[in-house]
């Protein structure tokens, strides 16, 4: 009796760590700071770029899209980049994690050499951008989630 009592407890026990083991979290946001870079096309026309990875993340559209305007609205919070006079826009670029682009949180795009590491190379892993421009005297932000039409998500005193 004892004997099937212990059995019984062992199946419990790994049933529950199969199911808290398949119970991942979704959308932990990673940001490559070192592959931040700065595109000065005019004088005051800078726009910032930076690329972040999502690991696991959420399959529902909508909750995704929330999670990333969630992200952006933290991360806006201590960004005093877009208060320089010369820049113009801050563009968040997200790619799902993968073997692929794992690659970039401990290395640099390695562009123009011969079998040189661009994360664009992985447009399969390609998730979503985030884009903030300043217009008149204030804001808009939009979304592009995969290759769906864009997406204003604020529009602070901006012509519409």
């Amino acid at each position: 009796m004892k004997y099937l009592q212990s059995i019984k407890m062992i199946t419990v026990v790994c049933f529950l760590l199969i199911a808290l083991s398949c119970d991942k979290k979704h959308n932990d946001f990673i940001p490559l700071e070192h592959m931040t870079f700065t595109n000065a096309y005019y004088k005051n026309a800078v726009k910032v770029s930076y690329y972040i990875l999502i690991d696991n993340p959420e399959p529902t559209e909508s909750v995704l899209k929330k999670e990333i305007i969630k992200y952006i609205e933290n991360r806006l919070k201590n960004n005093k980049v877009l208060i320089k006079p010369e820049t113009f826009s801050l563009n968040f670029v997200f790619y799902r994690k993968t073997n692929n682009t794992s690659y970039f949180i401990t290395n640099k795009e390695s562009a123009g050499e011969l079998l040189g590491e661009e994360i664009s190379h992985y447009q399969q892993d390609f998730i979503a951008n985030y884009v903030v421009s300043k217009c008149g005297k204030g804001t808009i932000e939009k979304i592009y989630l995969y290759n769906l039409p864009e997406e204003t998500v604020v529009n602070k005193n901006c012509d519409k």
